[in-house]
């Protein structure tokens, strides 16, 4: 059974966490940040529930000072980290995720049990960035990585399915990453593995607008383009191949921030035709329903007349202003269709001077 270290200076805290957890794991208390660094010293700890405000030593310089010491084992903050300021904190003292008060207990139980397994893989398969980055970089692979993120990137028409392309590239460059894509109505965030962490969707929603690309913590480092940010957790500590991989990663970038712009496109144009063949069907049918109604009225009114008698003058006024009101409809509802296939045909022309444009820039890359 794992060891949980709960870290906290209130009671009711520690025991409302306590019952939470207990009854699947080994639970032990530290009610400041010194008692956390003395516990895990003197026992088994698998896993750390830290509060972040704390009297004297905060969870922050408690999770740095257990990093130092060399303890890996994950560290689960529990606050609401609203700030850019608090999010790089949390970064940089090694924190591996966090969890919102009032905590959840089905998502705390759901948090510790995917950070658990994960350590636990690592442990069992140990890697190296470094050495991983040496191999990837190494020759014309990076170059064959990158090639082949653009080829996929061709194929791609939902933004999961970049969201995956993109892992494969910085698999291959062995880094562990998440990816935050800005779309029209909504910013989706993507894992490498799959398991989804606050604090790393935390950060990414607060990269929108900051410098191109950032380098905070030991390893860390985010790129920022307009429609995607990519974090990365594990850059390599070599000055030199830090800066050949950030170059690569921008490559991909640029590869990224074109392929969002087109499937958006795509999306926008399929919603375009759809609501095209929505208003065609319904201008056609509209046409119909006023021919319907004229011949309707125009039976009703010869059916007042007599037959050898001519139209008098006020009937022959009202056939006339029937037809026109039915031409200025017709006409309305004409028109209607015109404006959306207008728009359309400019949708068309944008993707075409995209598609040239990306040609173009796969040429000078290439």
């Amino acid at each position: 059974m794992e060891t949980i270290l709960i870290v906290d200076d209130d009671e009711f805290v520690l025991e409302y966490h306590n019952h939470m957890l207990s009854s699947k794991y080994l639970i032990r208390e530290a009610r400041s940040g010194e008692d956390a660094l003395q516990a895990a010293q003197s026992g088994t700890v698998d896993l750390v529930l830290m509060d972040i405000q704390m009297p004297g030593m905060s969870g922050y310089e408690a999770a740095y000072k257990l990093r130092m010491a060399g303890h890996t084992m994950p560290i689960l903050f529990f606050s609401n980290l609203s700030s850019l300021d608090e999010r790089l904190k949390a970064y940089d003292a090694g924190g591996n995720d966090f969890i919102a008060k009032p905590v959840d207990e089905q998502e705390l139980h759901i948090k510790v049990s995917a950070l658990l397994k994960s350590h636990q893989a690592r442990a069992a398969k140990p890697d190296d960035a470094d050495d991983v980055a040496v191999k990837a970089l190494s020759a014309l692979s990076s170059l064959g990585i990158v090639m082949g993120f653009y080829r996929d990137s061709f194929h791609c028409h939902e933004l999961e399915h970049l969201a995956q392309s993109v892992f494969n590239v910085t698999r291959g460059f062995g880094l562990k990453c998440s990816l935050i894509v800005r779309s029209h109505n909504t910013s989706p965030c993507f894992f490498d593995d799959g398991v989804v962490k606050n604090i790393d969707a935390a950060l990414l929603e607060s990269l929108h607008g900051a410098s191109r690309i950032m380098a905070f913590g030991k390893h860390r480092a985010a790129f920022n383009w307009r429609r995607a940010s990519l974090l990365v957790k594990n850059m390599p500590e070599d000055p030199e191949m830090a800066g050949t991989m950030r170059d690569y990663l921008a490559y991909v970038m640029d590869g990224t921030e074109q392929c969002i712009n087109k499937i958006l496109l795509e999306q926008q144009l399929r919603q375009t035709i759809r609501q095209f063949k929505t208003q065609n069907t319904n201008i056609k049918n509209g046409i119909v329903g006023l021919i319907d109604d004229l011949e309707a009225q125009l039976e009703s009114l010869f059916c007042t007349l007599s037959i050898d008698n001519e139209l008098s003058e006020e009937a022959e006024q009202q056939l006339l202003n029937m037809i026109q009101a039915a031409r200025a409809s017709a006409d309305t509802k004409l028109q209607s269709g015109k404006e959306v296939e207008r728009q359309l045909t400019e949708l068309i022309a944008i993707l075409d001077d995209r598609a040239a444009s990306t040609n173009s820039a796969d040429i000078e890359l290439f």
